[in-house]
């Protein structure tokens, strides 16, 4: 399909990538005349050729506003990808690089780019997405009770019944906040949908493309921020000073172009921490018992620590730091 539809001179039998996640794709190095490319394979049905359209013409668009991605490489009769009974076949750009190592230099191009990517954006038709808007406001009680238990059964004493308690009192505090009937501040428009350090390409401390834009499409900016905190700021660590430093590096840096609200800055905190605590007790049992190397009686002294600081910024944001 490749040599039948490109112009790229010669073309090696293409490569499967072993250190990427196969889950929803395919993906294959190629190596061409013309060079490295990545191969990705998808579903041929009108859902899936819909949300390609998009994101390729919205890699365009953030290609066209200087916002780093990897390029859509397109057939000799001009198409972004080909069609072939079942599936579909993409080729874009091999990026060369490895994911964002959290440094304040890397934690600054991250937040810009988040807010450059929200400020670019503006006014593009948005479609809608497969994830539910509001997913990161959900508080996830169910999920969460599953995980206490596994967490009793691995230690069943009064620090891990209390570790409990002050994350379920966390959960309740994020529930009112981020209640349905609050949602009215919180400005929407066309979001990423996964910003991770995985879907940031680095060479060195130099981002190189944003990838993976499956997910993005109509949303909440306190989503993309809540989750971008969570992930780079957050997650691998209980230390204050450092929780403080990544966040406001990070803010800082995205609101060089997107200003927050006086209402997203008191609920982002609470954002934060119901994403984090949802990403743990989901990824538990599939990633057999440990995240991150802790077990889940480790975890609840982490999250502990962890929500009762994302619940102090909460409340400086919405009283300031002399109260």
């Amino acid at each position: 399909m490749i040599r039948e539809n490109y112009d790229l001179g010669e073309v090696n039998t293409p490569q499967q990538l072993e250190t990427t996640h196969q889950r929803r794709h395919r993906k294959m190095l190629v190596e061409t005349g013309a060079g490295l490319f990545l191969a990705k394979t998808y579903r041929n049905d009108p859902t899936t050729v819909d949300s390609l359209y998009f994101q390729h013409h919205l890699s365009t668009h953030l290609d066209g506003k200087g916002l780093p991605v990897a390029r859509i490489q397109h057939t000799r009769d001009g198409h972004s990808f080909v069609k072939q009974d079942t599936w579909c076949l993409e080729l874009q750009q091999f990026v060369e690089g490895h994911s964002m190592m959290v440094n304040a230099a890397t934690l600054g191009v991250s937040g810009s780019a988040l807010g450059r990517f929200h400020q670019v954006c503006q006014g593009l038709p948005v479609p809608p997405r497969d994830a539910r808007k509001w997913r990161f406001s959900e508080v996830p009680r169910e999920t969460f009770e599953r995980f206490f238990t596994l967490a009793r059964n691995e230690r069943d004493d009064e620090a891990t019944i209390q570790h409990c308690n002050n994350i379920v009192a966390f959960l309740k505090q994020a529930g009112d906040v981020l209640d349905i009937d609050k949602r009215y501040a919180f400005e929407t428009g066309l979001i990423h949908g996964d910003w991770h350090g995985g879907n940031l390409l680095f060479l060195g401390e130099g981002l190189q493309a944003i990838i993976d834009l499956e997910f993005s499409g109509d949303g909440c900016y306190l989503e993309d921020i809540s989750y971008a905190v969570s992930n780079l700021c957050i997650r691998t660590t209980t230390s204050t000073e450092k929780m403080g430093f990544r966040t406001e590096t990070l803010l800082e840096a995205y609101q060089n172009h997107r200003t927050l609200s006086y209402a997203e800055r008191v609920a982002l905190f609470f954002a934060v921490g119901v994403k984090h605590v949802t990403t743990v007790c989901y990824q538990t049992p599939q990633q057999g018992g440990r995240v991150a190397g802790y077990s889940p009686a480790q975890w609840m002294a982490i999250l502990d620590v962890q929500t009762q600081w994302l619940a102090e910024q909460s409340r400086q944001a919405r009283w300031g730091s002399n109260f």
